[in-house]
């Protein structure tokens, strides 16, 4: 919402997928298992229909249906024009669910990290991190300064939109989750406020996605700026309520399932969330 000029989003005739994402890597990634990311989407795929291999070009007025409803959804509110934007974004501007999902690797794989490294700091098998927040805890650090730490742990420190937005991601899901949690030790988090605060961390990264590609209706000056922060705060609450409900799907269904990597579950949830909002097109 800045004085900048906002992009106007990816366009027709490139790839769906930008060139920089398969070559961000995790801080330490030896500390928490992530599966090489083909071997994930071998996975991720196995278990599904064979579908015929697609075009990775996007193509012309790929998001014509997705950004007329969210301007729509911008001046009404109305969310039934929120789930039509959303399933033209996913069908026709991202090609699919199984793309959108590809899309988000980087932040499934720093998903994974996050709830995977929290909860080796929980077991003790962490040492590292661990010292860290007992130093900071020794200074009487204040809960930024943990917020900080975690992401230095967990998210890639490049520049590029996938990097930077993870960085934020995490430290946003981080803040909420201590802000509604002010008593929370977060060096031993039980697994359900571990899978809370990772749907809260996908949430952010989705909405961020989409915001990048077609939220430039949000910057509308024919809309005063209090109903469009509503309007946004609404979309991101949508959409991480959506991913909430289908990661705890997930979890409960495959939770004997051991070699179902943490990544594959979040890919998955990512491609059955945009799954849900492609009934409404």
């Amino acid at each position: 919402m800045g004085t900048s000029k906002s992009s106007n989003g990816p366009g027709p005739g490139v790839s769906f997928d930008p060139p920089w994402l398969d070559n961000i890597n995790l801080p330490n990634p030896e500390s928490s298992p992530i599966d090489d990311q083909k071997t994930t989407e071998q996975k991720l795929e196995s278990n599904e229909t064979k579908i015929p291999t697609f075009v990775n070009i996007a193509p012309p007025a790929r998001f014509f249906g997705a950004r007329t409803n969210i301007g729509n959804y911008v001046k009404s509110g109305n969310k039934a024009s929120l789930r039509l934007a959303l399933g033209h974004y996913s069908k026709t501007g991202m090609g699919g669910t199984k793309n959108v999902s590809k899309r988000m690797r980087v932040s499934t794989s720093v998903g994974s990290k996050l709830f995977n490294t929290l909860q080796s700091v929980r077991n003790g098998n962490n040492q590292t991190l661990s010292n860290l927040f007992a130093k900071l805890k020794s200074n009487n650090a204040d809960v930024y300064q943990f917020i900080d730490a975690i992401v230095d742990n967990v998210c890639p420190h490049g520049g590029s939109l996938d990097e930077v937005s993870c960085q934020n991601s995490v430290f946003s899901a981080l803040s909420e989750f201590l802000d509604k949690n002010p008593d929370a030790d977060i060096s031993n988090l039980s697994d359900d406020s571990l899978w809370s605060l990772t749907a809260s961390f996908l949430g952010h990264e989705a909405f961020s996605r989409v915001q990048l590609d077609i939220g430039q209706s949000f910057e509308s000056k024919q809309v005063p700026l209090s109903e469009r922060m509503t309007r946004l705060n609404d979309m991101r609450e949508y959409i991480e309520a959506e991913i909430s409900a289908q990661l705890n799907i997930l979890r409960s269904s495959e939770r004997n399932q051991s070699s179902e990597s943490l990544q594959m579950t979040l890919m998955r949830a990512i491609k059955n969330t945009f799954q849900v909002f492609e009934v409404e097109v």
